[in-house]
């Protein structure tokens, strides 16, 4: 039942446009954030305090860097898929129809300052051979994200590593 691995090989390091997120990186969204977590670091909120850092001026907290980036949820946004979307629907094809999400992880470099623009670009960063496990034969597929403000500045790469398996051929 696997796929050609020569046919899941072509999509690897593949890397989509440009993406531009909708939003800048904004006090109220900062604020949102640390509310939500409980985040007291006066990097993020206080003025004062974060004139006195490094910063120089407030600071967004390094893991909210995809929420600048995400689509609206309406009105849908249409566009191209893109390389994760394509493998996915490749996957998908072939019997693999169920995906779990295994590993995420973020290695930040630029901070995110009020007024940055953030995008993304999104590329296959690696599929394992086929390897049966516990809920069925599948594939482990990482992605890469690459952030970047509007300086060209990378502020985080971000890997996120699914489980697309063939729950039925179990």
């Amino acid at each position: 039942m696997a796929i050609a691995e020569a046919l899941i090989q072509e999509h690897v390091g593949i890397e989509s446009e440009r993406i531009v997120g909708p939003d800048a990186v904004c006090k109220q969204m900062i604020r949102h954030w640390c509310e939500v977590l409980q985040d007291a670091n006066p990097l993020y909120t206080d003025e004062e305090y974060a004139k006195t850092s490094k910063y120089g001026e407030i600071i967004a907290p390094p893991m909210q860097v995809q929420v600048y980036t995400m689509s609206p949820l309406w009105p849908e946004v249409k566009r191209e898929p893109n390389p994760m979307e394509k493998l996915v629907a490749l996957l998908k094809d072939e019997g693999y129809t169920s995906i779990v999400a295994t590993e995420q992880g973020q290695e930040y470099f630029a901070p995110m300052k009020v007024g940055d623009e953030i995008s993304y670009t999104l590329s296959v960063y690696k599929v394992s051979p086929e390897k049966m496990t516990a809920r069925g034969p599948g594939y482990f597929c990482t992605f890469l994200y690459t952030f970047m403000n509007q300086r060209n500045e990378i502020v985080c790469k971000q890997t996120f590593t699914i489980l697309a398996y063939n729950a039925i051929s179990k």
